[in-house]
């Protein structure tokens, strides 16, 4: 009874806000309190362990929490003021990216685009581990497969270097403010509501499969697809193994062992590789965030 009568006269953010506050806190402590517990004593005593990018990353998540980003870079957009404006027509959200707009689903809150917008800009600062390339200029004329698209921000801020985007992304949400956001660009944008993996079957398509038949030269294939690397490279092989000039910049954090597996794979493929500086935090794990390579 009491507890009925708490969700009738509680507004859900309310009850949103104090489960978040006291029970949600405590939660969150429980289930994270060996990383906390390593952070806060890399944080109180760091001047008597060696100086390393683990242990940095460690202190600096002792002393500001724990994040994806563990450098002191992403303090800066803590506090960074981002305006949220809808489009009436499309009844979508929209923020100014750059001079153009990048939309997001429609049941987004201004709360919510502020901050995955924020999020995004400290994901692909310069000084990310997440950065997927160390210039924009390395799409110079390149077809980017943008692997797990979600809103393409990296495709959006490539438009202007690349011949053609291919933008795999399944999810529904995301449909309809992809077509709003590259609407300018409908003559060199294609969109595949797939998931890129290692078969061709029924909302599953393989990189191998999609381009058959297509030169493959000068690509750019990117992969965020949130664990599914591995599948969507073994889908990929004879792509790789026979086209020319293709760089690639794939996500190692999401899985442990990552790193070492796709190193290893892309080398035996022909292909020269380097990690992006730095480290991610992500699964209660350091890990390298992005590999990067060329062939």
């Amino acid at each position: 009874m009491l507890a009925t009568l708490y969700r009738k006269l509680l507004p859900y953010s309310l009850r949103k806000g104090i489960y978040d506050f006291f029970l949600g806190r405590a939660v969150f402590f429980v289930r994270n309190f060996n990383v906390i517990a390593k952070s806060k004593r890399a944080y109180w005593f760091g001047s008597l362990t060696p100086e390393s990018d683990e242990n940095g990353a460690y202190a600096f998540m002792g002393k500001h929490g724990l994040t994806s980003y563990p450098y002191a870079y992403s303090l800066e957009y803590k506090n960074l003021e981002i305006r949220v404006e809808r489009d009436a027509a499309q009844n979508l959200p929209f923020v100014v990216h750059n001079g153009r707009r990048l939309y997001f689903p429609e049941f987004y809150t201004t709360e919510k685009v502020q901050k995955d917008y924020r999020a995004l800009l400290i994901e692909q600062d310069i000084r990310s581990a997440h950065r997927y390339v160390r210039s924009y200029n390395e799409l110079q004329g390149r077809t980017l497969l943008d692997v797990g698209a979600a809103e393409a921000i990296f495709s959006l801020d490539t438009i202007d270097l690349t011949r053609q985007v291919i933008l795999f992304e399944c999810m529904e949400h995301w449909q309809k403010p992809l077509h709003a956001t590259f609407a300018k660009w409908a003559h060199k944008v294609t969109f595949v509501k797939k998931y890129v993996g290692d078969k061709s079957e029924g909302d599953f398509v393989t990189i191998d499969a999609f381009l058959a038949g297509e030169e493959k030269r000068d690509l750019f294939i990117k992969m965020d697809i949130e664990g599914a690397e591995r599948m969507a490279l073994e889908g990929a092989k004879n792509t790789l193994a026979t086209g020319k000039n293709i760089q690639l910049a794939i996500c190692t954090y999401h899985r442990k062992g990552d790193p070492e597996y796709m190193e290893s794979l892309m080398k035996r493929l022909g292909y020269a590789t380097e990690f992006s500086e730095g480290l991610m935090y992500w699964g209660k794990k350091l890990s390298k965030g992005v590999i990067r390579c060329k062939n």
